[in-house]
């Protein structure tokens, strides 16, 4: 728990001094020639994730979680939920089909953890909230922050997209090593693979539209070419534990 905190205090540092910093194209001084979306939807194997069937995750289930496996499919929920709201937020901003796609297969997401949320007999801290809200206020703080930075221009938008993407994993590959529980192995292991390909499809977004080579935000840079070289993720399943640490290679720092 300590690392997250000190990623999520990274990342509103990060994001914090992007947005007080120039930004190298912006739509106000770089017009744009038409907003490129050539790929309206996510390739095979990166479209909106299908849930997971409750049936399935009771099966998988060895009984009671721990208390941190519990916290951790409590943080997990907003953490998607977080994904889901910048998305839908640069959508109606930039109106490129990447963001509703993508905040699609969020929903997913946090579907998949509301049931194990719902199995584990513990309360929901989603609940009915609102857009944009949250009840951890260090992932309130870092949604203010994403959309800040995202609603700049589109490339700042595509590189929040990749940052988010970028956090999920790590954490994700945090909390797989953590738990022995088949149905939290299942879920997380589905929502990494998810962010995987959603990470992709922003890496080849943001340099298509930019003509620059994508940098990690917040995973080493060897973590993130060996993610990158790595053969496609298609469906649920086929786990691809990469190992990254948020060592701040790449863009911004994240310690």
């Amino acid at each position: 728990m300590k690392k997250r905190m000190i990623l999520l205090v990274g990342a509103v540092l990060f994001l914090t001094s992007c947005a007080a910093a120039p930004l190298t194209s912006s739509s106000n001084d770089q017009p744009q020639q038409g907003i490129e979306d050539t790929n309206p939807t996510l390739p095979q194997g990166q479209g909106p994730d299908e849930g997971i069937h409750q049936e399935t995750l009771e099966a998988l289930s060895d009984g009671d979680l721990t208390d941190l496996e519990i916290q951790g499919i409590l943080f997990m929920r907003e953490e998607e939920k977080l994904a889901r709201d910048v998305y839908l937020d640069l959508a109606d901003t930039w109106g490129m089909n990447i963001f509703s796609n993508i905040a699609g297969s969020e929903q997913s997401h946090m579907d998949s953890v509301l049931t194990l949320i719902e199995i584990s007999g513990v309360e929901d801290p989603v609940g009915d909230a609102p857009l944009g809200v949250f009840a951890n206020q260090d992932l309130q703080t870092l949604y203010d922050d994403l959309i800040d930075r995202g609603n700049q221009s589109l490339e700042e938008a595509l590189l929040v997209g990749g940052a988010i993407e970028e956090i999920d994993i790590l954490d994700l590959q945090d909390y797989l090593a953590q738990t022995e529980d088949g149905a939290v192995i299942e879920v997380y292991q589905n929502l990494l693979n998810g962010s995987i390909n959603h990470l992709r499809a922003f890496v080849r977004t943001y340099e298509r539209q930019t003509g620059e080579s994508y940098l990690p935000q917040f995973m080493s840079q060897e973590a993130y070419d060996e993610l990158m070289a790595s053969s496609a993720v298609r469906g649920n399943g086929g786990g691809m534990g990469m190992n990254a640490a948020p060592q701040g290679k790449g863009q911004g720092q994240s310690n």
